[in-house]
């Protein structure tokens, strides 16, 4: 008997890749269809604002104009445009969607003679077109078959969705370890809501995920790097300087490859991380500097960023012990913002699901990541992602302290828990770097293929509230 559940084990675990791929894939398909067909029009989280930038890029306008100080924006399909303001207005009344008024509304917008409108969306207009890139392409597919502007936005959220899924299965082709929590953390709620979007969140996330899956890799196969894997490095540390400002520095894990991988010399790689952390944070404030939106007087916060600035270099620790009370007394609040929260906009077009399952999903991801280790232990990764963390969560609340917070508040105004995935990816995967093989490779697999049920579990019951919610929202035709 003893002899022969180590045998079952071992036939049950042949079955493995089918066990997470099968309901991985339908978890993604099917939760994926609904988000894309039940969410309102422009619901997500800033949805409007990107979608006049996703609309700007589709007609061929890669650069935004300057409209006057602090503002960006410029002509764009005036259809497209009077769309989004429909529902804009519906979002402030608080009214739901009438299906019937919706097939209505686009089918007369898409019969008017073609126009631009010219209009200011700074918020979205001074970001770089990279991460709007998937949405728009295939907005401007939608436009070239004459589709009306419900069929547009629809086509762009499909664009992200489809780009995100193939940025998964890039990332989890790079990661040696870690792959069950990545996979976890990329279909959490949050996420895959923002993927079902018009938001430039995807690609600000699965780029700089990339970065830290090909560096781990690289480590972990020992080989030096051909000519084509740094060119590889390179652009995709171009590709991070074009997104926003806070994920550039991640390019500098390059510096975490070993000598004998990125170069056969110690002046080598201090070079080539060098190059790619240069390149990125060059890009980025290159782009910065040509739109400098402040996004506090924008939206009338009262922020003053050179009185911040000021207050920040008279008083730097006083700032930072200030930060740290309100990491410790809102970091929960931001872990239910990210994970269970829907929508961008005032009830009922935004809410939250029930604790009882946001709340055990910030120990299940933690627990599978310690369970998800690769063949190895990698410290360096572990340590040299663990601790950039909580470095990159204070560079989000300086950024919001700075442009966003009204001068005098004790606290940071403007930061929502969607701005942390990228730190929580950084501690999933430093979390997995450190755990390596802790246990007999038949408990190990047991736990993680137990924790890994739970977590899409625990998202899949987030979303079917979410999809409640929504369905709600909807008046149906007829």
């Amino acid at each position: 008997m003893s002899r022969s559940v180590p045998v079952r084990l071992r036939a049950a675990f042949r079955f493995e890749p089918l066990l997470i791929a099968v309901p991985s894939i339908l978890f993604f398909l099917l939760f994926g269809a609904f988000l894309l067909v039940k969410t309102p029009p422009y619901a997500g989280p800033d949805e409007p604002f990107h979608w006049q930038r996703v609309l700007q890029i589709a007609q061929g306008r890669f650069l935004a104009d300057t409209l006057g100080p602090n503002s960006w924006g410029g002509p764009i399909d005036e259809a497209g445009y009077l769309h989004m303001i429909h529902y804009f207005v519906l979002i402030q009344k608080h009214e739901p969607v009438d299906a019937a008024q919706a097939r209505a509304l686009s089918d007369h917008l898409a019969g008017k003679p073609p126009a631009d409108r010219v209009v200011p969306f700074p918020s979205s207009a001074s970001f770089a077109p990279l991460a709007y890139m998937p949405q728009a392409a295939f907005v401007a597919a939608a436009r070239a078959w004459g589709l009306g502007p419900l069929e547009q936005a629809h086509a762009g959220r499909i664009g992200n969705f489809a780009v995100y899924g193939l940025m998964i299965l890039a990332i989890l082709r790079a990661l040696p370890g870690g792959r069950l929590v990545f996979l976890a953390l990329a279909l959490s709620p949050g996420a895959l809501q923002s993927a079902c979007s018009l938001s430039a969140d995807p690609l600000n996330l699965m780029l700089p995920a990339l970065m830290l899956a090909l560096v781990w890799g690289y480590r972990e196969r020992g080989a030096p790097l051909g000519p084509w894997d740094m060119a590889g490095l390179v652009a995709l540390s171009a590709a991070l300087g074009l997104l926003k400002l806070t994920m550039a520095p991640f390019a500098g894990v390059v510096l975490y490859l070993p000598a004998a991988v990125a170069g056969g010399s110690t002046r080598f790689r201090i070079g080539l991380a060098a190059l790619c952390l240069g390149v990125a944070l060059g890009i980025a404030l290159l782009w910065n500097m040509a739109y400098p939106f402040v996004p506090g007087p924008y939206w009338g916060t009262g922020a003053d960023p050179a009185a911040q600035l000021a207050r920040l270099r008279a008083d730097p620790l006083g700032t930072l012990e200030l930060f740290a009370v309100n990491a410790w007394e809102w970091g929960l609040t931001w872990w239910r913002d990210s994970y269970g929260r829907y929508g961008g906009h005032p009830s009922p077009w935004s809410g939250y699901a029930p604790d009882r399952w946001i709340l055990p999903a910030l120990f299940v991801l933690p627990l599978l990541a310690l369970c998800d280790g690769a063949r190895r232990r990698d410290p360096v990764v572990a340590v040299g992602y663990l601790l950039p963390a909580p470095g990159y969560v204070l560079l989000i609340m300086t950024a919001f302290w700075i442009g966003y917070t009204t001068v005098g508040s004790t606290t940071v105004e403007g930061v929502q828990g969607r701005y942390f995935l990228a730190a929580q990816l950084l501690v999933v995967l430093a979390l997995a770097a450190a755990a390596g093989p802790w246990t007999p490779a038949g408990l190990r697999r047991g736990l993680r293929l137990g924790l890994f049920a739970a977590a899409l579990a625990l998202s899949g019951a987030v979303l079917v509230h979410v999809l409640t919610a929504w369905s709600a929202l909807w008046v149906p035709a007829g």
